[in-house]
């Protein structure tokens, strides 16, 4: 029984909010595109409720301007906005990381560590983004500062649908750097840390900014 972990139930606004997310990182939805409420929640086969929640969700995150009770407009995404948004998770994923060296166990981020090193090995490439958010989310976890994993999950969710790529190459690159940062985290090495998750989501920017071109 130790072992269970309790499951989750993850709201419809959420799931819209995901979903819409995805679509317009993913460049479906243009700059100033508009999202019907109306349109939207029937095409999803949800009622309006939870398709506002959402739009409120994406307001939140900069991806969209509300249109009361029509729906909203989107404002899209630009190399700069991919830019603000990852040095804010670099300040504040290096402090978790720092943090994490100094947590009384670390097992979580070593299993995370672990399932994603066999996804790798086999060659399932196309696993790698939900193993990617786990390891971090493991380190986040280390923390115990609930308003810093909210924070560090809703940045997460801003970018993250659009930039996971399972192309092999990239994939290996990303696994090895994480390999670094666990064995720092586990030599409990503060600043060795900090420097490979600062390089790590450096580069992890850099190539998301080559998939975005400003309007």
């Amino acid at each position: 029984m130790k072992n269970l972990k309790q499951i989750k139930v993850v709201p419809t606004s959420v799931q819209v909010a995901n979903s819409l997310r995805s679509a317009i990182l993913a460049h479906e939805f243009k700059k100033d595109d508009v999202i019907n409420l109306n349109a939207t929640a029937a095409k999803l086969g949800v009622s309006n409720t939870p398709v506002r929640e959402a739009l409120q969700i994406l307001a939140q995150d900069g991806l969209v301007v509300l249109r009361p009770n029509k729906g909203a407009v989107v404002l899209g995404m630009t190399k700069q906005s991919i830019r603000d948004y990852y040095e804010t998770r670099i300040i504040l994923e290096s402090a978790a990381a720092r943090k994490a060296c100094q947590a009384e166990n670390l097992s979580q981020i070593e299993e995370a560590f672990m399932d994603e090193d066999a996804i790798v090995q086999q060659g399932e490439f196309f696993r790698y983004s939900k193993c990617n958010r786990v390891f971090h989310g493991a380190i986040w976890d280390t923390t115990e500062n609930e308003k810093l994993i909210s924070l560090m999950s809703s940045l997460w969710n801003t970018t993250s649908r659009a930039v996971h790529s399972a192309e092999g190459e990239y994939v290996l690159m990303a696994h090895e750097e994480h390999r670094r940062l666990k064995e720092a985290i586990m030599d409990r090495n503060v600043d060795l840390a900090a420097e490979c998750l600062e390089k790590h989501l450096t580069r992890s920017m850099l190539d998301v900014m080559t998939r975005f071109e400003d309007e």
